[in-house]
């Protein structure tokens, strides 16, 4: 029993190791390579065309959401959480007369809104650069199977 569990959790460690890794991007890499080899040139060049227009469509897509993030940003959009958190005190004061409790609250449902949008934005991010990184990569193994052709 003991064997087994440690095995497994010898296995898990394994698995994410730098090594394993590599492995099974090699074996991901041959995969790709051998299908790219057994292609015709036209479908080749038809699937370049089409991932490297999709990598530029996404490229300008990430700029123009960062472009528009700092934007936001420089424009003082979070200046907006600040005025709720004051128009909320200033309502909870005005009607129940406890300001401690409303300026508790006002601030940690201002501090949820801004941690949500940062982990979904983080978030949203990350899977982009990811998707455009593993396009990237598709890219570059299309172009070396290319110019392995036309040599």
């Amino acid at each position: 029993m003991k064997t087994e569990i440690k095995e497994k959790i010898e296995r898990y460690v394994m698995y994410n190791s730098f090594q394993e890794r590599k492995k099974r991007d090699l074996i991901r890499y041959k995969k790709e390579i051998s299908r790219l080899h057994d292609m015709e040139i036209d479908a080749i060049n038809m699937e370049y065309i089409n991932m490297k227009s999709e990598y530029e469509h996404k490229k300008n897509v990430f700029a123009v959401f960062m472009l528009s993030i700092l934007i936001s940003a420089l424009m003082g959009v979070w200046k907006y959480f600040y005025i709720f958190m004051e128009k909320t005190i200033q309502f909870n004061a005005s009607y129940q007369g406890s300001e401690t409790e409303s300026a508790k609250v006002a601030f940690i449902l201002s501090v949820i809104i801004v941690a949500f949008f940062t982990i979904m934005f983080l978030l949203i991010l990350i899977t982009y650069m990811k998707r455009m990184r593993q396009l990237y990569k598709n890219l570059m193994m299309l172009e070396e199977e290319r110019d392995r052709r036309k040599s």
